[in-house]
């Protein structure tokens, strides 16, 4: 007789075990059959419960003449209820396996999946249906060189799902998921990922992620990191129809680069940012209720705005603080590369700020400013501010706030002002004096009586105003302060109304200075195209009763005692080169003054008019004198097509008086060149002035 040890029997579609259980029944009922079998095994198309399926189920049923048989699922697909169900094609296998009614149970199972993001990967897992109550765990996913475990659990409809991941490497996933906007050298990941939700409804999410030595670059340079290591928190609920988020996010080392700046992190200044807040997808809106960064030790920033993105990225409104303690160590991170391709390129801050930005659709609408013992170097030595305190107050519409910045210290370039302050007003584009300011520069007084400044709409062009007093400026100061020969006396005089507009610098009435212990008058000056290519200038130049002898001993020509009166009319230049004028100085009509000149004055002013003068001094008894008198002296010029016409005080035959003589000793200088090239001329009175040396050529 043949000993059966084994039977395959199949059955059709069960919704409960009642067919397995009858089936189970009869096998055993027939104890002279059973006791000759080691194992039963058959088939199931599909077992279901709870939304749950096992399909085209293979059962193997062992120690059957045990008093416990052994259950188990030789092989099967699991079909999951939503949300799950994107998980697909598990195909499962489970040592221990239950199936009674309405309760299905799988314990030490094995098995593989596929899914619409994942491909095939093994693990190990476990599930319980029971009634209206379900679980899926699953253990020792190894995915990406990290091991990753799911908790899957469902109760009459309602869910949570958790997800952790350990040591993902980062490299791989790009890869994976084929994300080319980012190239990724290196990095891990962990993941707490947990879902919470009904029906197909997610709820709640809470996440907790840790990025560990991540480097990478986007694909323009714009962001990158260095061994970056990161951890951030989300917690999110729905609430009707909105979602309700809070979110932490620590940075604690690495490099980290946002173009234009640079952070390098540690553990003394780690970065921070928390915000919580609002979404309402039906709106498209987003209600951010606080944001605050840190970058602990250096800058905090706390900000609130709303957001919606029904037509693109609308900022409807938004409130920003911004807080630094101390501006050194903050300025060569945040701002020094800003700076680096404007004119405030090698600029140094210290000091304390604190600001405030509103912005109202997509545009800054208010900007308050509060600076405090505010210290700036520039490097290149243009200027430079002391122990300087403000309140900046800029609205788009009309302002009624003041704004004042006064100083211990300013300088520009090499002109220094004592300690000082204005008070003005910010709006839109424009900048307006409240009240006259009046500063203490150059041993005097600078009056700024009225200043206003107006950009353009089209941001190409501004209007300037400006009218000032200038009272006993030092000539002394001046000329050492913008590298002149050095000068004495004083400037003071009225700035009438200076107007620039439509790319054209005007004055507005005379501007009169005291300098010499004369008046000097400009006139008509205007200017256009000043910061272009293509500048021009114009103006009109009176002077009255200087004193020569403090004109001449300061800038070396010799030795003139008397009065000089003269005018520039008509000058005009082209990229601030002379094109053309009309110029004449000279002793003035009934000058009563002493008439003295120098022989080294003579010969400078005969080599200007090619005169023979040099040759008559340097032989016979007129070398003997070191001075002569004169009854008046003048020059002239009419400039034009690069010529000077050349002129003096009285015509002779084929000449003209530069110096006529009077009194004793006495000598006449005549020129006889009347037409001479610009250039020429420019030469002739660089080389007088440029040294005590006189060269005749």
């Amino acid at each position: 007789m043949t000993l059966v040890k084994s039977i395959c029997l199949r059955t059709r579609k069960c919704k409960t075990s009642y067919r397995y259980t009858c089936l189970l029944l009869a096998l055993l009922s027939y104890a002279s059959v059973v006791s000759a079998l080691d194992s039963v095994t058959f088939g199931v198309d599909e077992i279901s419960a709870n939304h749950w399926s096992l399909q085209k189920v293979k059962l193997q049923i062992t120690d059957i003449d045990q008093a416990t048989p052994q259950v188990s699922l030789v092989s099967a697909h699991l079909k999951l209820p939503e949300p799950f169900h994107h998980i697909s094609k598990l195909a499962i296998r489970c040592q221990k396996f239950t199936w009674l009614e309405n309760y299905v149970e799988c314990r030490q199972g094995q098995g593989r999946f596929n899914s619409t993001l994942l491909k095939a990967h093994a693990f190990n897992f476990s599930f319980r249906v029971k009634n209206n109550k379900s679980q899926l765990v699953i253990n020792d996913l190894i995915w990406f060189d990290g091991k990753i475990s799911l908790d899957a659990q469902d109760q009459s409809g309602k869910w949570q799902l958790q997800l952790k991941a350990k040591g993902l490497n980062l490299v791989q996933l790009k890869a994976f998921l084929a994300l080319d906007l980012f190239d990724i050298r290196q990095g891990l990941v962990d993941l707490d990922i947990q879902l919470i939700g009904e029906q197909g409804n997610i709820r709640t999410i809470l996440t907790t992620v840790l990025f560990d030595q991540i480097s990478m670059q986007d694909q323009h340079g714009q962001l990158a990191s260095e061994s970056l290591n990161l951890k951030t928190e989300l917690r999110a609920n729905k609430q009707e129809k909105a979602w309700q988020w809070q979110s932490n996010t620590e940075i604690y080392s690495g490099a980290l680069y946002i173009e234009p700046i640079y952070l390098a992190i540690d553990s003394a200044h780690i970065l921070t940012l928390r915000h919580h807040g609002s979404w309402w997808p039906d709106q498209k809106k987003i209600d951010l209720a606080g944001i605050e960064f840190e970058h602990v030790q250096l800058a905090s920033l706390e900000a609130n705005a709303v957001i919606n993105y029904q037509t693109g990225l609308i900022i409807d409104v938004a409130d920003v603080a911004l807080h630094i303690p101390q501006l050194k160590p903050v300025s060569p991170i945040y701002l020094a590369p800003f700076f680096e391709a404007s004119v405030l390129k090698g600029v140094e801050l210290q000091g304390q700020l604190e600001a405030r930005l509103k912005l109202q659709q997509n545009s800054v609408a208010e900007i308050n400013m509060n600076v405090q013992q505010l210290t700036l170097d520039d490097t290149k030595q243009r200027f430079s501010l002391d122990q300087a305190n403000g309140q900046i107050n800029w609205t788009k519409q009309v302002n009624n706030q003041v704004s004042f910045l006064n100083w211990q210290g300013l300088k520009l370039k090499a002109i220094a002002f004592a300690p000082g302050r204005l008070d003005f007003s910010l709006f839109d584009k424009q900048v307006r004096l409240l009240q006259p300011a009046k500063l203490a520069v150059l041993g005097g007084v600078f009056s700024i009586q009225a200043f206003s400044f107006t950009k353009a709409e089209n941001n190409e062009d501004s209007v300037v105003y400006f009218e000032g007093l200038v009272d006993k400026l030092s000539l002394e100061q001046v000329s050492t302060a913008l590298n002149w020969q050095p000068l004495t006396g004083s400037i003071s005089g009225y700035i009438p109304a200076v107007r620039y507009e439509n790319k054209t610098l005007s004055l507005e009435g005379e501007l009169k200075m005291q300098v010499f212990d004369g008046e000097v008058r400009v006139k008509n000056m205007a200017s256009s195209g000043m910061f272009t290519n293509f500048a021009r200038f114009y103006m009109d130049l009176e002077f009255d009763d200087l004193d020569l002898d403090a004109i001449t001993r300061k800038f070396h020509t010799g030795n003139i005692e008397g009065k000089l009166s003269g005018v520039v009319q008509n000058l005009y230049l082209e990229n601030w080169q002379p094109i053309s004028f009309y110029a004449w100085m000279g002793t003035p009509e009934k000058d009563d003054s002493t008439h003295r000149i120098s022989q080294k004055s003579v010969e400078n002013i005969a080599s200007i008019g090619g005169s023979r003068a040099t040759d008559v001094l340097s032989k016979g008894f007129l070398s003997l004198f070191s001075s002569f008198r004169y009854d008046k002296l003048g020059f002239g010029c009419y400039l034009y097509q690069g010529v000077c016409q050349l002129m003096g005080v009285e015509a002779v035959d084929n000449g003209f008086y530069l110096i006529k003589g009077g009194g004793l000793p006495t000598i006449d200088v005549i020129g006889y060149n009347p037409r001479l090239n610009w250039s020429v001329l420019l030469e002739r009175l660089r080389r007088i002035t440029a040294s005590d040396e006189f060269i005749i050529e």
